[in-house]
């Protein structure tokens, strides 16, 4: 199963890769990176803080589902934990690695493993069921006055069907009693039973720490809104540092969704290939170009994303060396 699970990551990996080159075959690689080395510096720090605040917001809408259960414990460490989760959600499929973000609580900030994954539960759920609903009233915001093509529309409700699907499972884990009692059920059933008792256990106790942060799941949802517009205006300052001013910030806060969407197609490593094509064909049409020729620009746009939105939770890499190489004892 492991041997399996490491072909399709570096079949997903390739397929991304194939991907971005033929983007750059399309729109010519001398230009791209032409138009990457001109970008502008000043735009270029704005879109880093603006990608570091909006990873921020999601750290604190993590630690407001623990804090009210560990009130002692330095803010700082559960923001940590939660860069170093990012930061390998941003290389995982479906960024499934985010789910480890517990296991960084717990070494960082002695977190038990149970409320770490209490909240990332929550706040996993509560940011599936946000962008779906920014990602439909984006599209008929943008189908008002654009004639969007069907890849677009039918990749977009996709990963929608797939956040929302997400979401209503996270919080039904939390939440539903009888999926509980089904888990239960399972300790006895001859051979693994036993083996399952420590997990029915956790998970009895993920479920009792579900029901005590209910009332933070709305600063929660205020929080990741405000990722999220953290996130579009760093589109938007990377796209003026490359094009002149001609969208505006509502337009990046519904791209901003879309792309993240995309990320949860698993085809790829994070949506890579797959949201850069993305964005792509949508500032094409939205900026009324043909599509029989692929801007630059354009790719150069989605190349520069991709590496400032990854590169700025690289600030998670301390807090994951530091878990990896130096585990805590108990």
């Amino acid at each position: 199963m492991a041997k399996l699970g490491r072909v399709k990551i570096v079949i997903q990996l390739i397929v991304g890769i194939a991907i971005l080159l033929w983007l750059l075959q399309l729109a010519n690689l001398g230009e791209v990176f032409a138009t990457i080395l001109r970008f502008n510096p000043v735009t270029l720090i704005g879109a880093v803080a603006f990608f570091i605040t909006a990873s921020t917001f999601v750290a604190l809408a993590l630690c407001t589902t623990l804090r009210g259960s560990n009130p002692t414990v330095p803010l700082r460490d559960m923001v940590m934990a939660s860069f170093a989760g990012q930061l390998l959600s941003d290389v995982t499929p479906v960024r499934s690695g985010y789910f480890l973000t517990p296991v960084f609580l717990n070494k960082l900030a002695s977190i038990p493993v149970e409320q770490g994954m209490t909240g990332v539960l929550a706040t996993g759920g509560v940011n599936s069921f946000i962008k779906v609903v920014i990602c439909l009233v984006g599209l008929g915001y943008f189908a008002s006055f654009l004639p969007l093509p069907a890849e677009i529309t039918n990749s977009i409700l996709f990963g929608v069907t797939v956040l929302l699907i997400a979401g209503a499972f996270l919080l039904l884990l939390m939440w539903e009693r009888r999926l509980s009692k089904l888990v239960a059920k399972f300790e006895s059933v001859p051979l693994i039973g036993k083996r399952l008792s420590k997990f029915t256990e956790m998970f009895s106790n993920v479920q009792k720490e579900g029901r005590k942060i209910r009332g933070s799941l709305i600063f929660v949802a205020a929080l990741i809104l405000l990722s999220v517009l953290a996130h579009a205006t760093a589109l938007y300052f990377i796209f003026n540092g490359i094009w002149f001013p001609s969208l505006n910030l509502l337009d990046f806060f519904f791209i901003a969704a879309f792309a993240s969407v995309l990320t949860y197609i698993p085809i790829t490593i994070a949506g890579l290939g797959v949201q850069e094509a993305g964005y792509v064909l949508l500032l094409h049409i939205l900026l009324g170009l043909p599509l029989s020729t692929i801007s630059p620009r354009l790719v150069a746009f989605a190349l520069i994303t991709r590496a400032l939105f990854t590169g700025t939770d690289i600030i998670g890499i301390s807090p994951l060396l530091k878990v990896g190489l130096k585990p805590k004892t108990q």
